[in-house]
């Protein structure tokens, strides 16, 4: 069997952007599509594609239904891609509302000026969708290669990929989940390898071991003091529902901070019902958790908004995005963010250049929707929600992967996370630890 190559183009020294390029058997395949996310300088990386032939891929290959492993499909339809595109029942479902939402985005913001270019529509979304072909989990499929896909946790959907050339084996981690996570299922990883793509989001750092709910309860007894609103940035896919099924946890537990929950993004609205439609495939009870989603008021219509404008307060709202880089959060951080009575709470990583970023770091003077507003609302953050594994996690997927294990590719990092998590797996583990390069070939031991 030939050897297999490896190239990225995309998630070094970044937490978005994933896309790598495998060659394996003769064959090209791409694993994950994903958008550059975050300031100006990382999404005008999206406007310019990527340095291989298109046209040669044969497959693509999907860890899960997140925009920066997703977002970038149909431009490669658009471009020549004519192979199939394979992932699980749930990143196929997620794909739609993502690819969807993203093209109306961009139709919008080319309307108003706010961009100067559309990289796909509605009708390319369409298009791609005919190319998703679903896969289940714990089953090898034979393409001329064969490969698996296990679950990874993270995101409803999400897995991680091995591919097999009959010689050797390498795995794609995808985002790897929580062990712990509220209410997905933990990563596994059943299948050893000899070479592992691994993702490095929280590689330098541990979680909090903190009780998430009695640090809810806390945020909520503030704004029920101060009579004001608790608004939570989150990312419309998990996130969200990980929000909300906590508050019912917590409701159930200390009724007396019941207040009314609201959840304003549209996707995140559509989410929450794909995932209501598929809570058999999450860890908790299916009756429990859909009751749970039925006790927030979802936001879907004006005149909903407009009522929630006169609502009176205390509140929490639930918006997105949840870096606050976009999205309906914007709107609610200028009506909120200005008054000390309100909190806004941070639940996920921030990237750079975001403004989730700059008030995690402590800057309150920050610029929103054409303007420059000092931010005079409680900023809080909820760490232990994290749907990223931290450092101890990811070194127990490594070791999962076996003691076949050669080298360690680490992508999906800035670039001193990575730094720091490769020197603590050759420390701890004693294997070889690549930070990879954007474009540059690694060739694979025979």
């Amino acid at each position: 069997m030939d050897n297999m190559k490896l190239v990225f183009y995309g998630a070094t020294s970044t937490v978005t952007g994933s896309k790598t390029l495998l060659e394996i058997n003769n064959k090209k395949v791409l694993v994950d599509s994903g958008m550059y996310q975050g300031d100006k300088d990382s999404t005008k990386k999206n406007q310019v594609l990527p340095n291989f032939n298109i046209n040669e891929i044969d497959a693509i290959f999907l860890t899960h239904a997140h925009y920066d492993h997703c977002g970038y499909l149909p431009v490669l339809i658009k471009n020549g891609f004519k192979g199939k595109i394979y992932c699980t029942e749930g990143t196929r479902k997620i794909v739609e509302l993502i690819l969807r939402d993203s093209a109306s985005i961009q139709a919008y913001e080319f309307k108003e000026g706010k961009s100067q270019s559309i990289l796909y529509d509605l009708d390319d979304v369409d298009a791609t969708l005919s190319h998703l072909r679903s896969v289940s989990l714990n089953k090898w499929y034979d393409k001329g290669f064969r490969f698996i896909y296990e679950e990874a946790g993270h995101i409803l959907g999400a897995a991680n990929i091995t591919f097999d050339n009959g010689t050797k084996k390498i795995c794609f981690s995808g985002d790897v989940g929580r062990r712990d996570d509220l209410i997905h299922n933990p990563p596994q990883k059943n299948i050893q390898a000899d070479y592992l793509v691994l993702e490095s989001t929280y590689g330098d750092r541990l979680h909090k071991k903190e009780d998430s709910i009695e640090i809810l309860k806390k945020h909520i007894e503030r704004i029920i003091s101060t009579n004001g609103v608790l608004l939570i940035p989150a990312f419309a896919v998990a996130r969200a529902q990980v929000l909300m099924y906590l508050m019912s946890e917590l409701f159930a537990k200390e009724p007396q901070v019941k207040i009314p929950v609201y959840l304003d993004t549209p996707m995140g609205v559509r989410a929450t019902r794909l995932y209501m439609g598929m809570a058999d495939s999450l860890k908790v009870d299916p009756e429990q958790f859909n009751e749970a989603m039925k006790s927030v008021k979802f936001i879907e219509y004006s005149s909903d908004t407009k009522k929630l404008a006169r609502t009176k307060k205390p509140f929490i709202l639930i918006s997105s995005s949840g870096m606050i880089s976009g999205g309906k959060v914007l709107k609610y951080m200028e009506m909120y963010g200005k008054h000390e009575n309100n909190t806004i709470l941070i639940t996920g990583f921030q990237g750079e250049g975001t403004i989730g970023r700059k008030l995690v770091e402590e800057e309150r003077e920050i610029y929103l929707l054409g303007h420059s507003m000092e931010v005079k609302a409680h900023v809080e953050k909820l760490e232990s929600l994290s749907a990223h594994a931290d450092r101890d996690e990811l070194i127990e997927f490594i070791q999962k992967v076996g003691p076949s294990l050669k080298k360690v590719f680490l992508n999906h990092g800035e670039e001193e996370t990575v730094i720091h998590f490769a020197k603590s797996i050759e420390e701890r583990l004693k294997i070889k630890t690549i930070n990879v390069e954007d474009g540059k070939t690694y060739l694979l031991d025979s």
